[in-house]
């Protein structure tokens, strides 16, 4: 604001400056009184929203006000916040706009009784000391003064208050809320606004709203320029910048698409950032390394153990947005994430033992197979590297293309879920629940250990089990096409009608496994086995047919990752093409399959073979360094089928045994369905 124009207002007859002075004066003590209580509002709210750390907007602690002791709810707060301060601010605008007309009226009214130019006349000395007046109506000063006073009225009534505005929105962006987010833009918008159409008469005492426009753009081309850049600035920052991934906004501008990682790249969770042309992202997602629109809580213990009840959640982050967060290394065991939406997290060494990571109605999953109806908790790209996960509840998650190596998943509940191109490398996967079909195609569970993991019905195209632990896994009727099983130790594993067509197990070893009813094409043999306890009776040596290529285009299908897609379909194509595949037969591959079904195989002496299998299974399982119980969960697992070849009772007998370490350590519900189906079987 900038000193104005001689010109004289819009008015018939002169007004004695005498008779004008005490009202100017009177009507200053009350706008300075506002204008110091908008202030004060001004300072409490940036003091109250500045103390909003991470961790609150992550655990949603309410905001508890100074001085007044009084704690608000996170949401409330910002939502209504904004909306408080553009009132104080318009009542305040408003306030000294009919304080500037009459000022302006004493200031016209005074310079008639001056010679020149110079505000000189001593009336000028006896107006009040509101900054606001006396920029207007006060003495001549030095240009350095009079730009202190206009200045103060430029910063304090229009580039703090739509800061303060923006600075709201901005601390809370990282709370993902979309809505709120619109309340601050809208109320910035109203405060934006309010200051165009009421401003104009803080320098211009005019009555018609353009005429008073024009006549101040032309009078103060400097103070116009600079609040037009600050107000366009503060708008498109708060439309098109500080915007939550994904939303309307964020979609126009491609914010997400900008700073969208490739696919187990290392900054992985940490995109989603601000994203300014000409400026670049920081490494953190951060803009000049002070804003953040996504939670970052690293390095912190968020469960106060001595207040934790065993099996009760410790912290309910249910539902809540937390896409693009940063929890690494943070305590969250137990926390309850059901319906979360985690997509592009980093997690990276985050406890998570027993959390929750389900469907908030696993029933609905089943019968619809919704999962956005059902509130599934998706983690699509999350990185989960080193996180311990021991016991978490995750059935139906969506862990797509997510990473998760060296992770600790020991005892986990992964049934139904989504892990296509989820990286398990070197992961902890014992006496994991993966029943219900879980979609796994071209997951990587390179050296990782999934001894006793159920796999029933799994679908694992391409996928790549490389020296992996897999003894007593059961993998029965799992589709394991084109699945690379290079040196994996499946040991006791159960594969009864798996698909292993085209799957590679050079090295693997399989003592005491059983392969009948595999279907085997194109399949690359695993180690000779002495055990005599191995299984693999019944083996389909055939030419997949129409119904497992079938399969197989439909497993493709509902893989979304491109680069996924490519990498099975490539894998798939020599079992879909009729003359490659026709090709195999009478290799010597083919016939060593043949050889393992020839005589001397179980089926040639069941009885002798029931007695082999039960003791090899009875000494595996009791090894004392697989005392964790995983290989014996495994194996009672196996033993419950209807089809079990060995004797159920005995190897039930053999874990009770006092001199079995891993009693103690199979999981409770295996083991009570072990008890009852040993119990009904000795009824019979």
């Amino acid at each position: 604001m900038s000193d104005v124009l001689r010109s004289p207002p819009d008015i018939e007859t002169p007004v004695n400056p005498y008779s004008l002075l005490e009202a100017v004066n009177s009507s200053s003590d009350t706008a300075h009184t506002g204008w110091l209580i908008f202030l004060a509002i001004m300072t409490y709210l940036m003091i109250a929203v500045a103390g909003v750390t991470h961790a609150d907007l992550l655990l949603e602690t309410p905001v508890e006000l100074p001085i007044l002791q009084v704690k608000i709810q996170l949401a409330q707060f910002f939502r209504f916040a904004p909306v408080i301060l553009v009132l104080f601010h318009l009542g305040l605008v408003s306030q000294l706009v009919l304080l500037a007309k009459e000022t302006l009226e004493f200031d016209h009214a005074v310079r008639l009784l001056e010679p020149s130019a110079v505000r000189s006349h001593p009336l000028r000395l006896e107006l009040n000391n509101f900054f606001f007046v006396q920029a207007i109506a006060g003495p001549q000063r030095s240009a350095v003064m009079s730009t202190f006073l206009h200045g103060m009225s430029w910063l304090t009534l229009v580039v703090l208050p739509v800061v303060l505005l923006l600075y709201i929105q901005v601390v809370f962006l990282p709370y993902h809320d979309v809505g709120i987010t619109w309340t601050h833009r809208l109320a910035l918008l109203v405060d934006i606004v309010m200051l165009i159409s009421i401003g104009v008469f803080l320098m211009r005492a005019e009555t018609s709203f353009m005429r008073a426009f024009l006549r101040t753009t032309a009078s103060h081309p400097i103070s116009f320029v600079a609040t037009a850049i600050v107000l366009a600035l503060v708008g498109l920052f708060s439309f098109f910048v500080a915007t939550v991934p994904g939303e309307l906004m964020d979609r126009l501008t491609g914010g997400s698409q900008r700073l969208a990682p490739a696919a187990g790249a290392a900054t992985q969770g940490q995109a989603g950032g601000f994203a300014m042309p000409f400026i670049g992202a920081s490494a953190d997602g951060s803009l000049f390394g002070l804003f953040l629109r996504n939670i970052v809580v690293t390095d912190t213990d968020l469960v106060v153990d001595k207040d934790q009840t065993p099996g009760e959640p410790s912290v309910s982050l249910r539902g809540r947005d937390l896409r693009y967060a940063r929890l690494d290394r943070t305590d969250l065991h137990q926390a309850d994430l059901t319906g979360a939406d985690l997509q592009g997290a980093s997690l990276v060494g985050t406890d998570l033992r027993g959390a929750w990571l389900h469907c908030a109605d696993i029933t609905g999953l089943l019968l619809t197979e919704d999962r956005a109806a059902s509130r599934c908790t998706s983690a699509r790209r999350a990185n989960f590297t080193r996180a311990r996960l021991d016991g978490a509840h995750m059935t139906g998650i969506d862990l797509r293309s997510s990473k998760l190596e060296e992770a600790s998943l020991d005892s986990v509940s992964l049934a139904y879920s989504l892990l296509t191109g989820a990286d398990f490398s070197s992961a902890d996967l014992d006496k994991a629940d993966l029943t219900g079909g879980i979609t796994a195609q071209g997951a990587q569970f390179l050296i990782a250990s999934l001894q006793g993991a159920d796999l029933t019905g799994a679908q694992l195209q391409f996928a790549d089990f490389s020296s992996a632990s897999l003894q007593g896994a059961i993998f029965n009727y799992a589709h394991l096409q084109a699945a690379v099983l290079r040196d994996a130790d499946l040991d006791a594993a159960s594969l009864y009608q798996a698909y292993l067509e085209g799957a590679d197990m050079t090295g693997a070893k399989v003592p005491g496994a059983d392969f009948r009813g595999a279907g085997l094409w194109l399949t690359k043999p695993p180690e000779q086995d002495t055990s005599g306890a191995t299984d693999a009776s019944e083996i389909a040596l055939r030419v997949p047919g129409e119904n497992v290529i079938g399969a197989m285009k439909r497993a493709l299908a509902t893989i979304e990752s491109k680069r996924v897609y490519q990498q099975v379909s490539e894998a798939l194509a020599p079992l879909m093409d009729p003359t490659q595949s026709a090709s195999w037969s009478g290799t010597s591959d083919h016939a060593r399959w043949q050889g393992m079904t020839g005589p001397g195989t179980p089926a040639a002496d069941p009885i002798g073979y029931k007695s082999k299998l039960t003791d090899y299974l009875g000494k595996i399982m009791c090894r004392a360094r697989w005392s964790s119980g995983a290989v014996a969960t495994g194996v009672a697992r196996r033993a419950q089928a209807q089809n079990f070849r060995g004797d159920l009772i005995a190897l039930y007998d053999r874990l009770k045994s006092d001199d079995c370490p891993a009693s103690k350590s199979v999981l409770p519900k295996v083991m009570k369905d072990f008890a009852s189906a040993a119990d009904i079987a000795r009824s019979n």
